[in-house]
């Protein structure tokens, strides 16, 4: 089957820009129309570019104009983008964004050297149309470079219309041997035997490129199967942290595939995110940006993989649409969601989407996964667990619940004093990862941290957030002290009655008039003490201290207290922080 056959067959139209227009250097306008030329008689569909002053428009105006060029391009087509085209590095750059947000093949026919790091970056494939391009990206490292050895590529128009070795035919060839090459991802798509995995990664300091690297490399390291690992990202992930995941997946020949993100399309809901990243709704974009796949598993950043990947691949899903482990919070009443509390979900149903198997096809077949989880949050505006609540609700007829070793949290097993590694996916959420632990979990990972390449960079980190850990606790028994010696003052605490809450009882002498809060205290029974709405604060008329668990009310807990004018280390105290490992905290 010829490439232009298979890309029929997929349904994927092939584009190629072309610039126009008054232009100062005449060959490269030449050079483009000429690749132009060759490619219409390929059946490459044009995007014409016109040359022009660009520090006449505005942002705005520029965006649009870019939106009008791109205007025939479809989801998973495949462009060929002639650079320079003569308008500027912010120019390419923005025409490149666009581009990929349709999630495209995008190959970059370089007719210059210029210095765009991330646009060059950002190419699935660049194409040097000259020797002197070829020797700066190799000389410059770029390991998305395609080109034939031992040919010197002249594009002069040759008279003789005979001679086979004509500009025309290199060009057309040159054209179509990169299409091959391109063809190799995408049918390593389809391969049965990769294993895909997914991860979304919104990225503004760095920190979340290294926890991703972090669970590639513990994955790599459990198993001998082939795994393809698909980045979702923004504009906030840096070239040198892209270059670095690349460099843990290729250790072993393993592929790395990046997927631009383009975050407006969460517009309606972005500004709700709070505690969260946008990243977190990227997984909801996996069935329409890999269209060739059936099946994905998607992982969160705060995991550590500590047995082989593919026991989990090989579950079957065929007859549901999402597989997971159950939300052990919400199982066990630590806090309850609000597709639970709203009766849309039965609380042992209820699953915890950092660790999913995907049935991509079957989702499809039911709609399209990103739009219905936007119209159920703009429906639900209370709910705050968002891609979680919405797949949740979404898919709740036909979900696989997995066996707890898929998606074990550790803040659990550190509380059950679990100190030995198993064959297990421990999942970080609500934890931190501590030097000073003697649990093998928190040593290993740290361990696998130091195999990636942000080895010294993590090893600072952490050294500094253990320093500021301390000082943050000996800040915090210090105002806590000062209102505990007060006898006047009232204890209040929010959240509900668990292991956590019922140990620092043990540990406070209760008085009378001291009570527990909660958003919603209605329907709730109380072992010791009587439960509040959380809003009474707001009239309390006598000094109080209020102990918090975090996660209480859907893990918006610090955020009420904070927007009811409660200062965090000098109103209310979080228990974890205080609490050791045992008794489900921090330290």
């Amino acid at each position: 089957m010829s490439i232009f056959s298979l890309w029929e067959v997929l349904g994927v139209n092939v584009h190629i820009t072309n610039i126009y227009g008054f232009i100062h250097d005449q060959d490269l306008r030449k050079k483009q129309n000429q690749f132009a030329d060759a490619a219409h008689a390929l059946g490459f569909k044009e995007m014409g570019i016109f040359n022009f002053d660009v520090s006449t428009d505005t942002e705005n105006e520029l965006s649009k104009r870019i939106d009008g060029i791109i205007s025939s391009l479809q989801f998973n087509d495949l462009v060929f983008v002639q650079l320079p085209t003569g308008n500027g590095e912010h120019y390419d750059n923005l025409l490149i964004n666009k581009i990929k947000a349709y999630n495209t093949k995008v190959c970059i026919l370089l007719h210059q050297i210029i210095e765009y790091e991330y646009v060059l970056n950002a190419a699935d494939l660049i194409m040097p149309t000259n020797n002197e391009v070829h020797a700066y990206l190799k000389e410059h490292n770029y390991s998305n470079v395609f080109y034939k050895k031992n040919i010197n590529y002249e594009f002069s128009m040759i008279s003789n219309s005979s001679n086979i070795l004509s500009s025309d035919f290199y060009i057309k060839k040159y054209l179509i041997d990169a299409q091959d090459q391109l063809e190799e991802s995408v049918l390593n798509e389809q391969d049965e035997d990769i294993i895909h995995i997914g991860f979304g990664l919104h990225d503004k300091d760095g920190h979340y490129s290294v926890w991703v690297g972090t669970v590639m490399q513990s994955i790599l390291e459990h198993t001998d199967s082939r795994i393809c690992f698909h980045i979702l990202h923004d504009e906030t992930v840096s070239e040198d942290n892209k270059r670095k995941l690349k460099q843990v997946a290729h250790q072993k020949g393993d592929s790395i595939q990046f997927h631009f993100i383009d975050t407006s399309i969460f517009d309606d809901v972005k500004d709700r995110l709070h505690r969260f990243t946008v990243g977190t709704m990227f997984r909801l974009m996996l069935p329409e940006m890999l269209p060739n796949l059936n099946k994905i598993i998607y992982l969160d950043a705060d995991l550590l993989v500590n047995t082989d990947i593919k026991d989990l691949w090989d579950i079957d899903i065929s007859n549901y649409f999402v597989a997971a482990v159950r939300d052990y919070g919400t199982c066990h009443h630590t806090f309850t969601p609000y597709p639970v509390r709203e009766g849309m979900v039965d609380r042992q149903n209820y699953i915890n989407a950092g660790v999913l198997i995907l049935n991509l096809d079957k989702i499809r077949s039911y709609g399209n996964m990103k739009n219905q989880s936007i119209q159920y949050l703009i429906d639900n505006p209370e709910s705050n667990l968002f891609d979680q609540d919405a797949l949740n609700v979404i898919y709740k007829n036909s979900i696989l619940l997995l066996d707890e070793k898929w998606n074990s949290f550790v803040l659990v097993l550190k509380s059950k004093n679990v100190k030995e590694m198993e064959n297990r996916i421990y999942h970080y959420v609500g934890d931190l990862l501590k030097l000073y632990s003697d649990c093998q979990i928190d040593k290993e990972y740290f361990r696998t941290i130091c195999r990636t390449p942000w080895k010294d960079y993590e090893m600072n980190h952490q050294f500094e957030r253990c320093f500021d850990r301390m000082n943050d606790r000996v800040y915090q028994y210090q105002n806590m002290l000062c209102l505990l010696s007060d006898s006047d003052v009232k204890h209040v605490f929010y959240g509900e009655e668990n292991k956590k809450l019922k140990t620092l009882y043990s540990r406070i002498h209760l008085k009378n008039g001291d009570y527990r809060v909660l958003e919603h205290a209605k329907n709730l029974d109380s072992d010791i003490l009587p439960c509040k709405d959380l809003f009474v604060l707001k009239d309390e008329k006598d000094p109080i201290i209020i102990f918090v668990n975090w996660e209480s009310d859907d893990c918006r807990a610090i955020q009420n207290l904070e927007e009811l004018g409660f200062k965090n280390g000098k109103d209310f105290f979080v228990v974890a922080r205080f609490f050791s490992v045992n008794d489900g905290g921090f330290m």
